[in-house]
């Protein structure tokens, strides 16, 4: 006959080792949550700061745009102390049998030190004949 003690160990109840085992999975499964807000964060910055580059540019290239003689070809600047821009021309034979050229804008944070731009924009610009001979027919 079995003793009552023998049939009290056999009752349902958690170990030690199942508590600590759903510990364990319960904080893999709070720290991978925690990264993957971390990279969430992240990516919204960096998609934040792209948009406000894009923004400088946009201001830089309307005001550069209004008269194409003094679009800066191969200069840099400052633009609200906080954005740095450089311009560059590419040389697209393509552009240059259409009668213009390939403008590259980058607007960088300022303080960066090289690295990706947060914005690139390529500007075909008309040459100076071409441009003016569109105004003309307008």
């Amino acid at each position: 006959m079995r003793s009552r003690r023998s049939s009290r160990r056999s009752a349902p109840g958690v170990t030690l080792v199942e508590a600590a085992l759903g510990a364990a999975l319960l904080g893999s499964l709070l720290v991978t949550i925690l990264i993957g807000a971390a990279r969430l964060q992240r990516q919204a910055a960096r998609a934040e700061r792209r948009i406000d580059a894009l923004r400088v540019a946009d201001r830089l290239l309307e005001g550069w745009w209004a008269d194409p003689e003094t679009f800066p070809r191969r200069s840099s600047g400052r633009h609200q102390d906080a954005w740095t821009w450089r311009t560059d021309v590419r040389p697209y034979e393509a552009a240059r049998a259409l009668g213009g050229e390939i403008i590259v804008l980058e607007v960088y944070p300022a303080g960066a030190d090289g690295g990706d731009p947060a914005a690139r924009v390529e500007i075909f610009l008309p040459k100076k004949e071409t441009h003016a001979a569109r105004s003309d027919t307008r």
